[in-house]
């Protein structure tokens, strides 16, 4: 009978080749494969595979009060029940309207989309009317990122209804916006949050936490309205266009996007949101190879 060091010896080359083998993983340990997308190898196993950017198009499309009947017809081709009925109801309720889009829109109302496409992406909107840009967003999964929907405004002044109540308020030097979170889904499609918020006040200093430990920062306080949080997954191709609701008042959706020129309650904005390539949770991705689309 031979030793059992022997028969570990005699192990060894079969062992050997198996380590060699590509695309092969050992549980509890970690394996590095070859990227080809980057040209450097990637850690698989142990360690996560880095976290990609999900690039998001955000188009403004200016609305007259000329351009009513085909503000309102557009929403004919718009898939509203996308989101549930008591989220849609709230946001009615405070003026917003949202919804997926995933045919085909008014060749007028695409016209327009495609000429905002085409013009540059607006870097920094300080200064610059919002509804005359185009941006682009690269959100990593999970982290929320600010789209200004107007500029900064001395005062603004909303009536919000929420759990059956209106409570109203005034904010000063107050900013609108819509905070963004993407997260992407097994199957190419993208989780897709937007959530109304105001900046205002004067800028403060405080303690914020996250990953364990404390940092401080500096910025004005938020009004963060999380009943009115727009929450859809958009296929590949589809987006999500959020628009008024209503006739001129001093709604969310009048805050948010109406024009704030006095005597011009009739201009609105819409506001078309939609990712630019298939994103997949890495969770399902090709480690092996580094793609993202299994299809390719």
């Amino acid at each position: 009978m031979r030793s059992p060091p022997a028969i570990a010896r005699w192990l060894l080359p079969i062992l050997a080749s198996l380590l060699a083998a590509p695309g092969c993983r050992l549980l509890g340990s970690a394996t590095v494969v070859h990227d080809p997308l980057h040209d450097e190898p990637v850690a698989v196993g142990s360690r996560p595979v880095a976290r990609r950017t999900i690039p998001l198009e955000v188009l403004f499309v200016r609305c007259t009060a000329d351009d009513r009947q085909l503000r309102e017809s557009i929403w004919e081709h718009v898939d509203e029940q996308a989101i549930t009925t008591e989220r849609r109801r709230a946001l009615n309720a405070n003026g917003l309207r949202a919804g997926v889009v995933t045919g085909q829109l008014p060749a007028e109302f695409a016209e327009r989309l495609v000429a905002s496409s085409e013009a540059e992406p607006a870097v920094d909107v300080s200064g610059v009317d919002p509804a005359r840009s185009r941006r682009i967003l690269q959100l990593l999964p999970g982290r929320h990122s600010e789209l200004v929907t107007a500029t900064r405004l001395p005062s603004l002044v909303l009536m919000e209804q929420c759990a059956g109540e209106v409570r109203g308020a005034t904010f000063h030097d107050a900013t609108p916006l819509l905070a963004i979170e993407a997260r992407p889904a097994a199957d190419g499609r993208v989780r897709l949050e937007a959530v109304p918020e105001i900046k205002h006040g004067p800028i403060e200093k405080s303690w914020a936490g996250e990953d364990g430990m404390f940092r401080l920062e500096a910025g004005q306080r938020r009004h963060r309205m999380e009943h009115l949080a727009i929450d859809v997954t958009l296929p590949t191709g589809g987006l999500l266009l959020i628009g008024c609701a209503g006739e001129p008042a001093t709604t969310v959706g009048d805050g948010l996007l109406r024009e704030h020129v006095a005597g011009d309650h009739g201009t609105v904005r819409l506001i078309a949101i939609r990712p630019l390539a298939r994103s997949v949770d890495p969770a399902f991705a090709d480690a092996a190879t580094g793609r993202d689309d299994p299809g390719e």
